[in-house]
């Protein structure tokens, strides 16, 4: 009897990560996220536009997803506001009224991927502040902007794990590196 216990033990060992039940970890999650800061920044100097990377900010999940510009683009707070604005009544499905209406120079790219880049279940984005925009988002859509020149916009994403756990990434504006800090920390703590 305890042969066969063993035996089936083994068997399911071998046949349960090729069942698709992976372990996530947040290494692969923060790496993704990284990776894909890394190579818009190379697209936005190799095709001379800006791109932005845009984040979904909800506490039952979120994604992401990339968006070019189709014109030479500058942060203007007060437009970046009224375009999320409007994004967020788009997707509650508010009637349009034409005054407010914006024309975004960002259309999503789906060149780099076919859609959203789901994050994986119990992760999700706390919040996203932006350096320029002198702006925290906690709900809605955040951006991070990626300039012609390779430049980042200053971002200090927070991450929310499936253990509660909460870190923040932080991208090097002129490399585009990233800093993963364990714990909550804004832009205004990491500059003293």
């Amino acid at each position: 009897m305890t042969i066969v216990i063993m035996i089936i033990g083994g068997l399911l060992s071998l046949a349960l990560p090729r069942m698709g039940l992976k372990k996530i970890d947040n290494r692969t999650v923060f790496r993704n996220i990284v990776i894909t800061v890394k190579e818009i920044r190379n697209r936005a100097r190799l095709y001379n536009t800006s791109y932005r990377i845009a984040f979904k900010i909800d506490e039952k999940g979120g994604n992401y997803w990339v968006e070019k510009s189709s014109s030479p683009t500058l942060l203007d707070k007060n437009f970046l506001e009224k375009e999320r604005e409007q994004k967020e009544r788009d997707e509650k499905g508010v009637i349009k009224d034409d005054k407010n209406q914006v024309s975004s120079p960002f259309q999503t790219d789906t060149s780099y991927s076919k859609g959203n880049v789901e994050l994986p279940n119990g992760y999700h984005v706390k919040s996203l502040e932006s350096g320029p925009q002198d702006a925290t988002f906690t709900e809605g859509i955040g951006y991070i902007h990626i300039f012609p020149q390779g430049l980042v916009e200053p971002i200090a994403l927070q991450i929310v794990d499936p253990k509660k756990n909460i870190w923040t990434l932080v991208f090097n504006s002129i490399t585009g590196q990233a800093d993963i800090i364990d714990g909550a920390k804004s832009l205004k703590d990491l500059s003293r």
